[in-house]
């Protein structure tokens, strides 16, 4: 594949948010840290298609929208509110599971009678899913541990339960942690700072901690950088005057594209420091390296998009998925900013 042929859809949802998922069809958007708006995707993505908007073909398939809450109203599903403000979230199983100052909670989206079950009274200020279906608890000073979401995992360890189903994996400070398959590299009080590397030996679901080591400083190899452009895009084509920087065709007329802005080849994997790198390459691959002064996402060694790192609050890409594998969300300081990478004709 190649950029040619790969067009990034850039969706803005202006507003100030504290977190976002996408998961079976629904979009789930905390407006702030105690309500949650949950979305019909498929109608939204389905309403884009109606929408005459050009896409640039130069430097890069390219097309652009921005939207408000307010021109969301129309898919919102319902609304769920908290009584305390949470600090992280995630969704497995049709379950949210998240923590607030009292502890580590589930509650399930599709009982109609459902409550908050606490878990374990510690808070948890990050929480991280693996492609394999395990889940990381980061609780700053009490260190890093995992939650068995399944029974077909379970320790030999036992000594390492704290409460049920919950096992300590090191005292470290751990302020968020990423899988490298059955691996945790683990983040120290900066999002910047890899500190520890956390083992593990797995058979047939028996898990075992081999280690916690720490990591030396880490070296990003990538130097190229090409930045986004920032051209508001408009429904009226560019005169001649305007200058042959872009390439401009309608939607509706040459290009053609999914209307669900799926891909059943593209897909994001994140690219793991260089010494602890187990990503494979391979052109179908879209690369994020988010572990650098520079944040990027590379496609055959050539940068398709670079932000500043700083200015990134979290992000999300989706790999436990078949349908949004192609997709990358950014959360910024005033918006949302959701990266769907598909395949055109043309």
């Amino acid at each position: 594949m190649d950029k040619e042929h790969l067009l990034m859809t850039k969706i803005i949802i202006e507003g100030d948010f504290h977190d976002f998922q996408l998961y079976s069809g629904k979009f789930y958007l905390w407006t702030n840290q105690k309500n949650l708006n949950i979305y019909n995707w498929n109608k939204w993505m389905q309403q884009l298609t109606l929408i005459d908007r050009p896409i640039y073909l130069e430097p890069q398939p390219t097309e652009q929208l921005r939207v408000t809450l307010d021109e969301l109203a129309p898919f919102l599903e319902r609304t769920l509110s908290f009584s305390e403000s949470i600090y992280d979230s995630a969704l497995f199983n049709h379950t949210l599971y998240f923590s607030d100052y009292t502890g580590f909670y589930r509650y399930s989206l599709v009982r109609k009678d459902a409550e908050k079950i606490r878990i374990w009274e510690q808070p948890v200020y990050s929480i991280s899913l693996s492609s394999t279906g395990r889940m990381a608890l980061s609780a700053g000073e009490a260190g890093l541990f995992e939650y068995l979401l399944s029974s077909y995992y379970y320790y030999e360890q036992l000594e390492r339960q704290v409460a049920t189903r919950v096992y300590q994996l090191n005292s470290h400070y751990a302020s968020q942690a990423i899988w490298d398959h059955h691996d945790l590299i683990q983040y120290g009080r900066s999002q910047s700072e890899i500190t520890y590397k956390t083992q593990f030996n797995e058979q047939k679901g028996q898990l075992h901690v081999i280690s916690s080591l720490p990591i030396t400083q880490l070296s990003d190899s990538l130097t190229s950088s090409v930045q986004e452009y920032l051209l508001p895009l408009s429904l009226n084509p560019p005169s001649m005057q305007d200058g042959l920087l872009f390439s401009f065709e309608m939607d509706q007329q040459k290009v053609k594209k999914d209307r669900l802005y799926r891909s059943k080849s593209v897909r994001l994997i994140e690219k793991l420091p260089a010494t602890l790198e187990s990503s494979p390459n391979s052109t179908d691959f879209l690369l994020v390296v988010p572990a650098s002064a520079i944040f990027k996402v590379i496609l055959q060694n050539e940068v398709l998009l670079e932000l500043p790192r700083q200015e990134i609050q979290k992000f999300r890409i989706y790999n436990r998925t078949r349908h949004y594998r192609n997709q990358l969300h950014i959360l910024l300081d005033e918006s949302l900013i959701l990266y769907l990478f598909t395949e055109i004709n043309r």
